[in-house]
């Protein structure tokens, strides 16, 4: 029972990664207006760096609890293992968009083509043109499939490896303090109220990077 919920809840976790890597875009530099000719701009005093907050004090696992929980989306975000999934899909998503848009820069660039010359060339030509921008939009269409295809398998892979990794410690660790249960936590999930010495992610992605390389 824990494996399976475990596993349904790592799978929100990578999808919602990929969904974000796909919605990221980059965000062009702001424009800097320089002052009018003949101003004497006054100097900025740059703001006073905050100091850094201290970090918080691990609260010590009850000896006496029976069940605890994790937070997978912790794991993911903070382990070796989680980090290095997510770039390699931000690489191929990456990938695959650039091949798409250059894809569609080229239909573009003949529609506008053949918008410009469709009163000047013959017939003949330019249903060869018509041709050409349905023969590009069938590509296009079966890269943005194979597309999902790829993106799918590069999940299932990266899921199948986590879960392959994480569950055999999240079960030693169940052993070595003879608990009942660890719940895991999904994106979608959470707990109304629990000590905070109960929440094993931190020693979890101890352990996980301690496996890598």
């Amino acid at each position: 029972m824990t494996r399976l919920t475990i596993a349904i809840a790592v799978s929100a976790v990578l999808v919602a990664g990929n969904a974000m890597a796909q919605a990221t875009q980059t965000t062009p530099p702001p424009v800097q207006i320089p002052p009018p000719t003949g101003t004497q701009q006054k100097p900025v005093t740059p703001p006073a760096t905050p100091a850094p907050k201290p970090a918080a004090t691990p609260v010590p696992f009850p000896p006496e609890a029976k069940i605890a929980y994790i937070d997978l989306q912790v794991v993911v975000r903070d382990s070796k293992l989680g980090k290095s999934g997510q770039d390699s899909m931000k690489v191929l998503n990456d990938k695959l968009a650039g091949a798409l848009a250059a894809k569609n820069k080229e239909i573009q660039a003949l529609q506008e083509k053949m918008k410009a010359q469709q009163s000047v060339v013959s017939d003949t030509v330019y249903n060869g043109m018509a041709k050409d921008l349905e023969r590009l939009g069938r590509e296009a269409q079966f890269m943005q499939q194979d597309a999902q295809v790829q993106i799918d398998q590069k999940n299932a892979e990266l899921l199948g490896d986590f879960q392959a990794k994480v569950l055999p410690i999240v079960e030693e660790m169940r052993k070595e303090k003879g608990l009942w249960i660890i719940f895991a936590l999904g994106e979608n999930s959470n707990i109304a109220a629990a000590h905070a010495g109960l929440d094993l992610s931190g020693e979890i992605v101890k352990r996980l990077d301690a496996t890598i390389k």
